[in-house]
This record gives structure tokens, sequence and C-alpha cells, in this order.
């Protein structure tokens, strides 16, 4: 990995760790401007990180249940948030719109990015590059 890659995989994980913070901790104020300021930057990051190649045998890991109960808990501000969605737009199709849940959507992220960041911090950076990249 090239300098530059290394620091762009680290200012990743920071916004993963800022993102997880403010879904985990009770004070951080939860407005729809801050989930979309978290995801733009979560967003930013990702697209320029490294593509890796993994091979996870073990799975992912367990989110810590304590961890997982308080973003549920705060993230549920977003709960019953609704909006629609068309998968592919294009006229010719008859596609259906589906809802989507902000709350639901918000959560799993959380998942995935925590997930991502327990296997960086444990020490696997492939792994967790390609959690992230998802």
């Amino acid at each position: 990995m090239t300098p530059n890659e290394s620091q762009t995989v680290l200012d990743f994980a920071t916004a993963a760790r800022g993102f997880c913070l403010w879904c985990e901790d009770e004070m951080s104020e939860r407005t729809e401007v801050h989930a979309a300021s978290w995801l733009a930057r979560l967003y930013g990051l990702g697209v320029v990180l490294p593509s890796v190649d993994s091979n996870i045998e073990d799975g992912l890991p367990d989110l810590p249940a304590d961890f997982l109960v308080r973003a549920q808990t705060n993230l549920s501000v977003f709960n019953g948030r609704y909006y629609r969605e068309v998968f592919d737009p294009a006229p010719e199709l008859d596609d259906e719109p589906v809802i989507g849940d902000i709350g639901d959507d918000l959560l799993q992220t959380y998942k995935d990015v925590r997930r991502g960041l327990m296997l960086f911090d444990a020490g696997g950076v492939a792994e967790a590059l390609w959690q992230w990249s998802f």
C-alpha cells in the first residue's frame, strides 16, 4: 500500500470511528443534517479507498450487544421516515417503487461500518477495506 493509500485508509477509519460514536453516544445530537453530513463524509472517503480482495473465512465479527442496543435506541429517532425508491429509473421499465426507512438504513450502515472498524482495529486492514467497500 502506498503512503497516500495508507493515509486514505486512516482518514476513513477516523471518520468511521466518529460516525460510530455519533450513533452510539447518547449525548450526540441526531438531526437529518447530522445524518446527511456523516453519510456524505463516509461516502466521499469510501469511494477513494484502495481496492482489495479478501477471503474472510471466519465471517464478520459480532457487534457487542451494548453498542448495538445504544445505536438502535439512538437511531430510532429516524425510524418511520420513509422514502420511495426506484432501483432502475429507465423509462422503458415498469418497476414499482419500493419503500425505504431512513432509520433502518442508518442502523444497517452503522453495523457495516462498525464491523469493518472492528476488523481494522484487530489488524485486519484488508478485511476492513473489503467490508467498507460495500
